[in-house]
C-alpha cells in the first residue's frame, strides 16, 4: 500500500499492473463484471488488456475502464492515477496547466481530464443532515453573454453587472456533529432556491443557525432557527438552547474554496459551478483521512462517463437537483 505520491508511481510503473488495480477497486479481487449485461464471468484476452464476456447472449468484449470516466481515453492508465492523486491531493485545487505540466500531456486534455474527475468526486448523500446545521450563501462564479442568450442587449448589459444575476450563487450547509458540508449552486439567490434545498437537505426539525438574511425567514416553520447579526459585527452569541449561535464552520469553509478558486483557477463559469462545488466539498468532507485513502475513496464511484460533447455544450442547468439527498 503506498502512502504519498511516490510511492503510488512506484507501485504502479505500467498498464498492467494500473488495470489489475482498477479491476480490484471496481469489481473487488478476482472478479470481473461485464458493463453491458453485468454477466460476472469472462475470458481474459489480448494478454489481459481485455475482456470477452462469457454470456450466451452478449460475448461483448470490454476493457476495465468501460462504463466509468476514464472510457475511451487515449492517456496512459498510470498518468490517469497520478492525476487523480494529484487532484484529491491538492488542497485548494490544482490548474489544467499545471496538471498538463506534471503529467506531459496537453493543457485541453488536462482540463478534460480534470472535469472527468470531477464527476467522480460528486456526492453520493447518505440521508438528510441533522442536529445543528449551519447555513450561508455567497457568489462565486461568472456568468458571460451565453447565459444570457436570446436577450435584448441592454438586459445582457444590466444582468451583467448586477451582482445578483451576473454572478452563481452558492448555499452552503455543515452539519456541526460530523463537520460535513453539502454545497448546490443556483442561477441566483432566492427564497425558493433556499427554501428548496434547505428542505431536501435538511430533517424538518433540526436547529438552523444563519445570518439575518431574509432568505431563511420561510424556514422558520420547519425548523428552530438562531441567527447572527454581522451586520453589526456579531460573529457568535451564546444560546440558552443552541448553546453557541454562529455560523463560522461554513465560512471557514468559503474562505477555503474562494482562496483556492481566486488563488488556481482565477474564475470560473456558472455552466461548470457545480462541479467545482463538489471537488471542493469532497476534499472538505475528507480533510480529516490521509491523501492515499482519499484517493482510494475517490475510486469507489469509477461508474459514470462525462464526454467531451456533453461538458462543452450549451449550458446545463445548474441547481441543487445535482447535489441533493440520494439516501
Amino acid at each position: 500500500m503506498f502512502t504519498n505520491l511516490l510511492e503510488l508511481i512506484k507501485s504502479m510503473p505500467d498498464e498492467q499492473t494500473c488495470r489489475n488495480y482498477i479491476a480490484e477497486q471496481r469489481w473487488g479481487a478476482g472478479k470481473v463484471v461485464c458493463p453491458y449485461c453485468e454477466h460476472n464471468k469472462a475470458y481474459v484476452i489480448e494478454d489481459g488488456k481485455r475482456y470477452k464476456c462469457t454470456s450466451k447472449t452478449c460475448h461483448k468484449k470490454f476493457s476495465v475502464t468501460v462504463g466509468t470516466f476514464m472510457e475511451a481515453s487515449n492517456i496512459p492508465l498510470t498518468k490517469w492515477l497520478t492525476g487523480i492523486y494529484l487532484v484529491t491531493a491538492h488542497k485548494k485545487g490544482i490548474s489544467s496547466y499545471q496538471l498538463g505540466r506534471d503529467l506531459g500531456i496537453a493543457q485541453k486534455n488536462s482540463w478534460f481530464m480534470l472535469h472527468r474527475i470531477r464527476e467522480v468526486l460528486k456526492p453520493q448523500y447518505d440521508g438528510l443532515m441533522t442536529g445543528t446545521i449551519e447555513a450561508d450563501e455567497t457568489y462565486m462564479a461568472r456568468k458571460y453573454k451565453s447565459d444570457f442568450k436570446g436577450l435584448p442587449p441592454e438586459e445582457v448589459e444590466y444582468k451583467l453587472n448586477s451582482k445578483t444575476d451576473g454572478k452563481g450563487a452558492v448555499l452552503g450547509m455543515v452539519e456541526r456533529s460530523t463537520g460535513t458540508v453539502r454545497v448546490l449552486a443556483f442561477a441566483n439567490n432566492n427564497r425558493d432556491n433556499i427554501t428548496q434545498a434547505v428542505r431536501a437537505n435538511v430533517e424538518k426539525g433540526s436547529k438552523l443557525h444563519t445570518d439575518e438574511s431574509y432568505l431563511y425567514r420561510a424556514l422558520e416553520q420547519d425548523y428552530y432557527r438562531e441567527t447572527v447579526v454581522h451586520g453589526r459585527k456579531e460573529w457568535v452569541r451564546q444560546s440558552i438552547v443552541s448553546g453557541k449561535v454562529h455560523t463560522n464552520n461554513v465560512e471557514n469553509f468559503w474562505g477555503v474554496m474562494k482562496r483556492g478558486v481566486h488563488g488556481i483557477y482565477h474564475q470560473i463559469s456558472f455552466k461548470h459551478l457545480q462541479a467545482y462545488c463538489n471537488e471542493y466539498a469532497f476534499r472538505y468532507n475528507t480533510r480529516k483521512i490521509k491523501d492515499s485513502d482519499r484517493f482510494v475513496l475517490s475510486l469507489g464511484n469509477l461508474h459514470g462517463r462525462l464526454t467531451y460533447k456533453a461538458l462543452i455544450s450549451e449550458k446545463e442547468s445548474n441547481n441543487h437537483n445535482t447535489a441533493t439527498n440520494n439516501g
